[in-house]
């Protein structure tokens, strides 16, 4: 086999498979800063750059109207910088002002509330010590009313006196009585 009649052979092979369309690179068209019209494949790295007219942007950095620079080289996309935030001035002094006015007010809530807890908590432990005093002459109105009962002796210690007798109970008795009185626990 020849090396002709193989390459026919490999393309009658590939023949029934479907093949892929050539991928058409879509081109956006951008503004440069100074006003230059550019197309660009993919705003990324590896997009390709071209000018107006067909040709290769030229290597180097080029600020695009929106304040984003991208870096070119051969043609392709390099680096992308992000544009730069514009700085703007604030007034440091008014927000400052404007800060401590704010943190004022809220101190000024919190001490008004504090102010009113502590008016309340006052008049509550002024009912408490009302109510402690009121307390304290009733029980000593108690004692006084007790000390005006009149007070009993005490009862006496009953004493037992056995008389003796030949009793066989009674010794027993006796002896039971005996045997508790000596056993004081």
């Amino acid at each position: 086999m020849n090396p002709k009649d193989a390459i026919l052979k490999i393309r009658a092979l590939f023949e029934d498979m479907p093949q892929e369309p050539e991928q058409k690179v879509e081109m956006a068209e951008y503004s440069l800063a100074d006003g230059t019209k550019v197309m660009i494949s993919a705003l990324e790295v590896g997009g390709e750059v071209k000018l107006e007219d067909g040709s290769a942007a030229p290597d180097g950095e080029h600020e695009l109207a929106d304040g984003q620079k991208i870096v070119t080289e051969g043609g392709l996309i390099k680096e992308i910088k992000p544009a730069e935030e514009p700085s703007v001035e604030v007034e440091i002094e008014a927000v400052k002002d404007e800060k401590i006015q704010e943190m004022a007010a809220e101190f000024q809530a919190k001490l008004d509330i504090l102010t009113e807890e502590n008016q309340i908590l006052k008049n509550k432990l002024a009912e408490i010590e009302r109510k402690s005093v009121v307390g304290f002459s009733q029980v000593i109105e108690l004692i006084e009313e007790l000390t005006k009962v009149p007070q009993a002796d005490p009862i006496e210690k009953p004493s037992f006196k056995f008389e003796s007798s030949k009793d066989i109970k009674f010794e027993r008795l006796n002896r039971y009585r005996n045997a508790i009185l000596n056993n004081k626990n």
